[in-house]
């Protein structure tokens, strides 16, 4: 009989039953802990074989599904095919760094299976790297410098710190008790609107608008969405759309949960628009420090090591402030983010080479103060709007919804092809399939 393995592939020694049994489990738990932590399906691919092929296996076939994967693994006559799902998932970058490094060492044959798996084991129970407090901090420093680049003033940057500060807390503590992943959405968008509402209705924030767009972006799925554009890029249909539509229906949620906000604090009327200084200089130095700031912030609430947090600061800082002088000339805002993206893109590659840690490490926190969350906002509003909507005026109302959901979603798709195109033209790998 002839071996079971692709035309090309380097004859191995074959491996025995037990072994080839060791090799596909933790090449599946590999694939488990990177979907867990956010990765995109090509990496989770690439890591995966890397794995299994530098453990003695022939060849290692993988389909990458939206909750789980599987594996078929190869060895002479042998083949075996396992299918693990995974059951939550979250973005802890420092992970998936961990991870990639790992698959490096064993590529290099410098571990061995045992080792792999006492590894393994090691990286699962890996705590985040930051106490709580401190990414409740970082998380509304980062919405509170939103609001500065939505054009707030001091008044709404103290307000929206606090209510997205408030809101991190409460998603933390509930996230503990594993509540459903929706419902605590829900109910920390409904904290993130309650406190601007409120604020409102007392008449200390006279234009709650920003302070509720800003306050409730620590919740807006950027990075299923990115990662969704990304994997429809790199052809992972059937997970990019799944993915894409989970970011839908966390949308859904947040408008949900701010829809029982505003009911509750009473406020209605919302002014959508948006108003910023137009001083080139001033302008784009507040833009580059506010930006760089929510980078940073971001950076903290996705478990980026602490020495590379200045870079994504500063992808962070550089992409929008390109965009920001784009639009100030004239630029469409597609187009000013497809420049901005790629701009982190290539910076993420930079810094990716110099320190061999994963590009999406520094550019997917920095992308995320290019998420549209204006847009996001207003398309938000327009389907709160829908409910209340007198009769004659819900055409309107549905056509601006639609509107501003159409331009999130150009948006969002320009950010990550902008992203993902210094390694769409610079890695041209084979596939491993």
């Amino acid at each position: 009989m002839e071996p079971l393995f692709n035309p090309g592939v380097e004859r191995k020694e074959p491996l025995d039953r037990e072994t080839l049994r060791d090799v596909i489990e933790l090449a599946l738990w590999t694939g488990q802990i990177l979907l867990h932590a956010g990765a995109q399906s090509a990496r989770v691919e690439r890591t995966v074989h890397r794995m299994g092929t530098a453990l003695g296996a022939d060849w290692m076939d993988i389909v990458v599904m939206p909750e789980g994967l599987m594996v078929t693994t190869v060895s002479g006559e042998e083949f075996r095919t396992r299918i693990r799902r995974v059951v939550s998932l979250s973005v802890n970058l420092a992970l998936i760094a961990e991870i990639n490094a790992l698959s490096r060492k064993v590529a290099e044959g410098k571990l061995d299976r045992f080792q792999v798996r006492r590894e393994l084991q090691r990286l699962e129970s890996l705590r985040v790297s930051y106490p709580r407090w401190l990414v409740v901090l970082m998380v509304g420093l980062a919405c509170a410098a939103f609001s500065r680049l939505f054009g707030g003033d001091w008044l709404t940057f103290g307000v929206t710190f606090a209510a997205s500060s408030a809101a991190m807390f409460v998603r933390q503590t509930l996230t503990r008790t594993y509540l459903n992943t929706l419902l605590v959405i829900m109910v920390t968008a409904f904290v993130a609107g309650v406190i601007p509402g409120a604020a409102a209705l007392s008449g200390l924030l006279p234009r709650p608008e920003t302070a509720l767009a800003a306050s409730v972006l620590l919740l807006v799925p950027g990075v299923p969405l990115i990662n969704a554009a990304r994997d429809i890029l790199r052809g992972y249909i059937v997970t990019g759309m799944a993915r894409g539509i989970w970011g839908f229906v966390i949308s859904l949620c947040i408008a949900l949960g701010l829809l029982v906000a505003l009911q509750v604090t009473g406020v209605s009327g919302l002014d959508t628009t948006t108003t910023v200084s137009r001083d080139p200089l001033s302008f784009l130095l507040a833009d580059a420090l506010w930006s760089g700031v929510a980078a940073l912030g971001f950076a903290v609430l996705f478990n980026v090591p602490r020495q590379y947090l200045p870079y994504c600061a500063l992808a962070g800082a550089a992409g929008h402030a390109l965009r920001a002088l784009l639009l100030q000339s004239g630029v469409a805002i597609t187009s000013g983010t497809l420049a901005g993206a790629l701009l982190v893109g290539l910076l993420g590659e930079f810094f990716a080479q110099r320190m061999r840690s994963p590009a999406g490490m520094f550019a997917v926190p920095a992308a995320i103060p290019m998420v549209p969350g204006v847009f996001a906002f207003r398309a938000m509003i327009g389907v709160i709007d829908l409910t209340i909507a007198p009769t004659g005026a819900d055409t309107r109302v549905l056509v601006e919804a639609i509107t501003n959901f159409a331009i999130t979603g150009l948006v969002l798709a320009a950010l990550a092809v902008g992203i993902a195109m210094p390694s769409l033209i610079g890695r041209r790998q084979k596939p491993v399939v």
